[in-house]
């Protein structure tokens, strides 16, 4: 999928503003000059700048694309079903997790996705696995992110 230069500073620019305006709801840090909004602002003020920047350059250079271009890829009925499998994996996860517990939903979401597209039984059960504990690892352990624990207590 391919948007022309307009479309795209469009959704840039309008991407900035969303995340400005998210951005001033954030509180600051007692006794800091900045606070939990300075990263987020700036990114939002450089999304915004690049927009503006992006839809100058489309109406100077008045470029005829078609606004919205498929690749050939997009009208396989294999990408609808990959589609499909992660929009319903990611539904999954969010409504299972907190009962299944981290470790299993990921391993199941992430052993599921790579069956989907084909990739071999073995490999995708091991990749999936390894990708796992890296994950918990990164986050539960190195990062101290919260990560959804079953019912009973542990994160398997």
């Amino acid at each position: 999928m391919k948007l022309n230069d307009l479309s795209l500073g469009i959704l840039v620019l309008l991407s900035g503003v969303g995340i400005y305006l998210s951005a001033l709801q954030f509180s600051p840090i007692p006794g800091q000059a900045y606070g939990a909004e300075t990263m987020p602002t700036t990114i939002a003020l450089v999304a915004i700048g690049l927009g503006v920047f992006m839809i100058g350059k489309a109406v100077v250079v008045r470029n005829a694309a078609p606004v919205l271009a498929l690749a050939d890829w997009t009208r396989s009925p294999m990408a609808l079903v990959g589609l499909s499998v992660a929009i319903g994996l990611v539904v999954f996860y969010i409504l299972f997790s907190q009962a299944i517990g981290f470790v299993p939903t990921a391993f199941l979401v992430i052993v599921t996705l790579m069956l989907t597209l084909r990739t071999r039984p073995v490999t995708a059960i091991l990749v999936s696995l390894l990708a796992t504990i890296v994950i918990q690892q990164a986050f539960g352990r190195l990062l101290l992110v919260p990560l959804p624990r079953s019912a009973l207590g542990f994160l398997w």
